[in-house]
């Protein structure tokens, strides 16, 4: 039987970006059979939620000048730790719209899904586009095989409030941010925990 691991993510997570670079170059010892399923949250939620505010809030950004100074530096320090490359296009504390790209995430399955999710996440973090223009965002599902018009389908606020439930959903199991895996009810947070992941998921193929 195939393992079977979630995977919790938002586009605007820079630590989940390197969790799907450091999966797709491999090397980190899953066994063969392991199925990875892509679920889309919304990290704004996710932090609405753990500060008490309800959960389709606007979100506000309660981090101290140290912590930020300290992430900036840590995210270009992993990047290159990783050999992920590492260009955005913008700068904090603006924030990228990734709500599109995270609302045709939820509409797809399967390696479509899988082969979308890695390329908005090169869009964003390397290649310098714009993961909220439709046309964009087109270009990535047919590459990915899937239908283009789940674009126009994630527009529907109705995508968008799903959304926003499985993210409080996600949070009320345990998911308090991204990326995070969950193996055999296991909770995995963090780009740095994969190759925990990696030892339980070969040890229990043994």
């Amino acid at each position: 039987m195939a393992a079977r691991i979630e995977t919790y993510y938002d586009f605007r997570s820079p630590y989940a970006y390197f969790a799907d670079w450091r999966i797709r170059k491999g090397g980190l010892g899953f066994p063969a059979n392991v199925e990875w399923t892509g679920r889309p949250i919304f990290i704004d939620v996710i932090l609405n939620l753990q500060s008490g505010r309800e959960p389709w809030a606007s979100y506000v950004d309660t981090l101290i000048p140290p912590k930020r100074a300290y992430l900036m530096t840590d995210i270009r320090r992993m990047a290159e730790f990783y050999g992920a490359p590492y260009q955005p296009s913008w700068k904090w504390p603006s924030k990228p719209n990734q709500i599109p790209a995270l609302c045709v995430a939820s509409l797809l399955s399967g390696k479509a899904e899988e082969l979308f999710r890695s390329s908005v996440f090169d869009g964003l973090w390397h290649e310098k586009k714009d993961i909220a223009d439709a046309a964009v965002l087109t270009d990535m599902v047919e590459r990915a095989g899937g239908d283009p018009r789940v674009v126009e389908q994630a527009r529907d606020p109705k995508v968008h409030e799903m959304l926003t439930q499985q993210t409080v959903d996600a949070y009320g199991r345990g998911v308090f941010g991204t990326p995070t895996f969950v193996w055999n009810g296991e909770i995995f947070f963090g780009a740095d925990r994969l190759d925990v992941l990696a030892w339980k998921a070969a040890r229990a193929g043994n």
